[in-house]
């Protein structure tokens, strides 16, 4: 008996090593990296989720904090920090959350709200929030002036190139504008991604995936609500009022995409599209901002045409 509990603990400490060395490994190669190294630190909490279906809490902090000591130790404290709050806290906290069988919906947001939390209270107390908003308006500045000079040294007319520079201060505002709502949906965009390669790793291992089948997944119907006056508060509104709606407008047209979305796999799914049109629909959709835009109506009108029919029809007495 105590030689199967030695055997059994040596191979629970190998599994949380080899997943503590893979985090590790693809986060320094997403920071050192110049050009895929952004993608892979988004899946550096990957190894921790799959960890976590074999492992106690526990392991996750130890897990966490391991990498946070060897990111500092190579990279510095700033990426050790980073790690620690943008994707160790995830590691975390999404099991536990999982363990509570929310909705897709719910988890999420927890999770996003938990990780912009502790990101939010480390800018703060390490600088003023406005400090780092004008370093950001400078970075969007310096990136607008080099495209609009890269347009005039293509040859473009003077009026084109007018007109561009023009518009690309009028995307700069509305950027700023919504930077909370970017900021919100960056983290919940890496949430999301982690979780759907869970999905994939429990599928592929004959498990079912959390969420189960997210073809069938809308979101709640009274967003549509919210969705509505945060449409009316940014073109009807102004000051304060207009900002706290433009950003909540935003955050709710993601999510009505992301129903779109889920209604476009539903019918390539029925239909059993293959691999290469669902690639070519979701490149076309990624690329063409119109059908983008008509997946995100597609989405918000699921709730009164029920594109799906999930809603149960009612009986007709003879």
């Amino acid at each position: 008996m105590q030689q199967l509990d030695t055997t059994f603990a040596r191979g629970a400490f190998q599994r949380w090593l080899r997943a503590t060395l893979s985090t590790a490994l693809l986060f320094l190669s997403g920071v050192l990296l110049p050009v895929v190294g952004p993608f892979l630190v988004l899946v550096c909490p990957q190894p921790g989720l799959r960890l976590a279906a074999q492992a106690r809490t526990q392991s996750l902090v130890a897990l966490a904090a391991a990498v946070t000591v060897a990111v500092g130790a190579v990279a510095g404290p700033a990426p050790a920090l980073l790690y620690a709050l943008g994707f160790g806290l995830p590691t975390i906290v999404l099991p536990i959350l999982l363990a509570r069988d929310w909705s897709l919906e719910v988890t999420v947001g927890c999770a996003t709200a938990i990780v912009a939390a502790a990101l939010l209270g480390a800018v703060a107390s390490s600088g003023s929030p406005g400090e780092l908003f004008a370093a950001l308006q400078q970075a969007l500045d310096r990136v607008r002036e080099e495209a609009v000079r890269v347009y005039g040294r293509a040859g473009l007319a003077a009026d084109v190139v007018r007109e561009l520079e023009q518009g690309s201060v009028r995307l700069a505002e509305v950027v700023l504008r919504v930077t909370p709502a970017l900021f919100v949906l960056a983290i919940a965009s890496m949430v999301l991604l982690n979780l759907e390669l869970l999905r994939r790793s429990q599928r592929s291992h004959g498990a079912a995936p959390v969420f189960g089948d997210l073809t069938r997944w809308k979101c709640p119907p009274e967003l549509v609500w919210l969705l509505i006056a945060g449409g009316y508060g940014t073109f009807l509104m102004d000051g304060g009022a207009q900002w706290v709606a433009a950003n909540l407008f935003a955050v709710l047209l993601a999510v009505y995409f992301c129903q779109g979305l889920v209604i476009a796999q539903f019918y390539m799914r029925r239909w059993r599209s293959p691999f290469w049109v669902v690639a070519l629909v979701y490149l076309f959709i990624v690329v063409e901002w119109l059908l983008a835009t008509g997946v995100t109506l597609l989405g918000v009108f699921d709730l009164w045409a029920d594109f799906r029919r999930l809603n149960p029809r009612p009986v007709e007495e003879d």
